[in-house]
């Protein structure tokens, strides 16, 4: 049963792996798996073969390997170099207590907690990884408590086999009350905790295909279709409190003339140097985005006119100087406007583009707020 449940989690993550060449997370997880599957292998080979020693070293290393893979993984899976030092720390330890075991009587409790405290020790490292390098959200929290429970789950085995024996010799294991005990408690905690880490893998497969789904390749930030149904979302959070949220549309001035003069490299190189510093220099919570060729929108919540209007100025002035080395300097016009009850983006995005149009007949390289009466005479005619 665990060597068939090792092959399917295996299988997933290989599968996972293909359809995601980029990813490289799956590959570690279904690493892990398969070298978990020689575990069982390793123990029907020990008490059906008679190569006791071979099979005995199998059956400790190829777990505690399995178990170790499983710290690079989850390291990987949020995106962090893996913790080398300590996985070697961890791996000469393995190594160390195989030398102690063999002076030590089987069955004995420091034997058993022995046996056991170098996979309690991996697990521990997962959950050392899960901590300190994920968000701490819902799902990363459960899964940190699945692997301390498997980590809790090793000197509980320990206590069991002083209590009820493991057999009087190595190759007596399989025919004891103990192994079937310590075989389906593994395999329940492993799965459990499997798929566990299966769903929050697939979860982070779909959200960074989402994510690319909505994100505009060259300048980085939010496409259309990314901006519509995030602003959708914004604006219905802020409908039930009343708050103020404002819209910004900014247009690169002169933008066929750099493609013409210089080439569509450095058309590019502008896109991409502004989407960069939009970025940079708006708050996080700032929905920006690139709505068409070279125009920009920037959704600002908890934002009303004033405010929204000194971002404006600031993101115009660091326009001068974001051009990357080599490309041209380029400017922008910015179009502003406060959204209020009833929220509509539709006009919203109507009042930020006629002050837009304004911005740019009275020379560019200018911030215009459409007026709060334009906002009312607009909101009255929807």
């Amino acid at each position: 049963m665990n060597m068939a449940v090792a092959v399917l989690f295996a299988a997933s993550y290989v599968t996972i792996a293909l359809l995601n060449p980029g990813n490289r997370a799956p590959i570690w997880f279904a690493a892990s798996y398969g070298v978990g599957m020689l575990t069982p292998m390793a123990q029907l080979g020990l008490a059906y073969s008679g190569w006791t020693t071979p099979f005995g070293f199998l059956v400790y290393f190829s777990f505690a390997l399995a178990l170790l893979l499983m710290v690079p993984a989850l390291a990987v899976f949020y995106r962090q170099s893996p913790p080398w030092r300590l996985l070697a720390a961890i791996a000469s330890y393995t190594f160390f207590t195989v030398a102690v075991l063999s002076q030590l009587h089987r069955n004995s409790w420091a034997y058993e907690l022995l046996y056991q405290s170098p996979y309690m020790l991996a697990m521990l490292a997962c959950v050392g990884v899960i901590l300190h390098r994920s968000r701490r959200r819902t799902s990363d929290l459960l899964l940190a408590a699945m692997f301390a429970l498997l980590a809790l789950h090793f000197p509980v085995k320990a206590v069991v086999a002083v209590r009820i024996g493991t057999g009087a010799a190595v190759t007596n294991y399989i025919d004891s009350t103990y192994a079937l005990i310590s075989q389906v408690s593994s395999g329940i905690m492993l799965v459990a905790t499997g798929l566990v880490l299966l769903i929050k893998a697939l979860q982070s497969v779909i959200l960074e295909k989402q994510a690319d789904a909505e994100t505009d390749p060259l300048s980085g930030v939010a496409n259309r279709r990314g901006f519509d149904m995030r602003a959708e979302r914004m604006l219905a959070g802020a409908a039930p409190q009343r708050r103020p949220v404002s819209l910004l549309i900014l247009d690169l001035d002169r933008f066929k003339a750099i493609n013409d003069t210089y080439g569509h490299g450095a058309g590019d190189a502008a896109i991409r140097a502004f989407g960069a510093m939009l970025m940079r220099t708006l708050p996080p919570s700032a929905l920006v985005a690139r709505i068409g060729g070279e125009e920009f929108a920037v959704l600002l919540d908890r934002t009303g006119e004033e405010a929204a209007q000194l971002h404006a100025e600031t993101l115009r002035l660091a326009t001068a100087t974001c051009a990357e080395d080599g490309a041209p300097a380029f400017t922008v016009s910015i179009g502003v406007t406060e959204i209020g009850p009833p929220y509509e983006m539709k006009a919203a995005i109507t009042r930020a583009d006629a002050a837009l149009y304004e911005a740019k007949e009275g020379g560019r390289n200018r911030v215009v707020c459409a007026p709060r009466r334009h906002l009312q005479a607009v909101s009255a005619q929807l």
